[in-house]
């Protein structure tokens, strides 16, 4: 099982940090936002992660779970709590469904954000 000290940016595992805490005191609504604000900033140091807005030709993205499922790598678990939205320029962003947060959807989040920059940091060292 991967853990912040995996991870080798320190921005990053700070913030992995910060929502294990999280996590651990209960307090998932924190843990569920640090993780999405997290993977804001993957997104920003990875461009080409961020989806075409919906309706744009190009990658699948938008309200069905089907072109959800038909895209090329999922960009965000999709427990219709938090969103992540794209505008018209590709800036991506946080959509909030709600405010409170169970256990499993914030551990959700944040074993998909620590899936996701453990693979990036093994992408990163295999062009190295």
């Amino acid at each position: 099982m991967l853990t912040p000290a995996d991870i080798h940016d320190p921005k990053f595992r700070v913030a992995l940090e910060a929502a294990d805490k999280a996590l651990d005191e209960g307090d998932y609504a924190t843990a569920a936002r640090t993780c999405a604000e997290t993977y804001l900033m993957v997104l920003q140091q990875h461009p080409e992660l961020v989806p075409e807005p919906a309706g744009q030709p190009g990658r699948a993205t938008g309200g069905s779970f089907a072109s959800y499922l038909a895209s090329p790598r999922p960009v965000w678990p999709r427990t219709g709590g938090i969103n992540i939205v794209v505008d018209q320029d590709r800036r991506p962003g946080l959509a909030f469904d709600k405010e409170r947060f169970s256990f499993s959807e914030a551990a959700g989040y944040y074993e998909f954000l620590i899936g996701e920059l453990w693979r990036l940091q093994q992408q990163e060292a295999e062009r190295k």
